[in-house]
């Protein structure tokens, strides 16, 4: 008999094929342990065939409609807070699950500081065999003006970080009552990029706790939504401008405040020099979503 239930958020964007190919994968994982769980699929209005499939071949599973596309963090904040159950996971749906996944998290949670729990992101390119990397844990730093992440892996024993640290990434668990105190997802990051790393360093700033368990494992087809769906110059983009707004949210100190205006004086100064003009629109990007957000906060 297990304490804790499950339910599984899963955003969705003309993502049929996907859901047709890993949804077996999570119905084995959770099944195989014979956890209680719900399923809800947000969907991000959809012009595919995503939602009749999951209706008539899956009609257990709750489906949730946007009614315009919303982007990453507003479709899950939405599942998230539709869940029923203690526990949370957050998947994209080009993640197959491996089926003790549930099973060695779910232990972490007795603990009632613990935030969330993060697995191995085995990540690959159209097949499995054609491993790109493994994410593992990470460690937060500055350097060169901006709050910075290095992969465990790559970390020297002499590096100088602030934290040990997790990127969320594409799949993890969370305590329900946690992540809906905290919001969810912050959406000034819409459409994406960013949200999961602000994410866990806002449960940190709380006192959480967050576990790194190598033994739940996930398989990551990282070629197969975004890069799909989206250019790489608007992804691009994007990414950049979130960069800007992570760290004016996370950013504290006065000496560190300083180097990193002194660090963007001298950039905005010089990047025209190399034609770098995405580096511009990305800082004003980020004043704008920066100032229209804080508009809205203050209405």
């Amino acid at each position: 008999m297990h304490n804790n239930q499950f339910s599984i958020v899963l955003p969705n964007y003309n993502g049929k094929l996907l859901l047709e190919k890993n949804l077996p994968s999570l119905y084995e994982a959770l099944t195989t342990y014979e956890f209680h769980f719900e399923i809800i699929v947000v969907d991000d209005a959809s012009t595919d065939d995503s939602v009749s499939f999951l209706r008539l071949k899956y009609p257990d599973i709750i489906v949730l409609n946007n009614e315009v596309n919303s982007g990453f963090s507003v479709t899950c904040n939405k599942g998230i807070q539709h869940a029923q159950y203690n526990l949370v996971c957050v998947a994209n749906t080009d993640v197959t699950f491996h089926k003790d996944y549930f099973f060695y998290a779910e232990k972490h949670f007795k603990d009632p500081a613990v935030f969330g729990v993060k697995g191995d992101i085995i990540n690959y390119e159209g097949y499995k065999d054609r491993i790109t990397n493994i994410d593992k844990k990470a460690y937060l730093y500055f350097s060169q003006g901006f709050l910075r992440f290095k992969a465990s892996y790559k970390k020297k024993e002499n590096f100088r970080y602030d934290i040990e640290y997790m990127y969320l990434g594409c799949c993890f668990i969370a305590k329900t009552t946690h992540i809906q105190k905290l919001g969810g997802f912050d959406t000034i990051f819409s459409p994406y990029y960013w949200e999961d790393s602000d994410l866990p360093l806002r449960a940190i700033e709380q006192g959480f706790t967050l576990i790194y368990e190598p033994k739940s494992i996930v398989y990551h087809d990282a070629s197969s939504t975004m890069k799909s769906t989206q250019s790489a110059l608007k992804r691009k983009t994007i990414s950049n401008r979130n960069k800007f707004l992570f760290c004016w949210k996370h950013l504290k100190g006065k000496e560190r405040w300083a180097q990193h205006i002194i660090f963007v004086l001298v950039s905005l100064l010089l990047r025209w020099i190399i034609l770098d003009w995405r580096y511009y629109q990305a800082f004003f990007l980020a004043l704008k979503r920066r100032m229209s957000m804080s508009g809205a906060q203050s209405r």
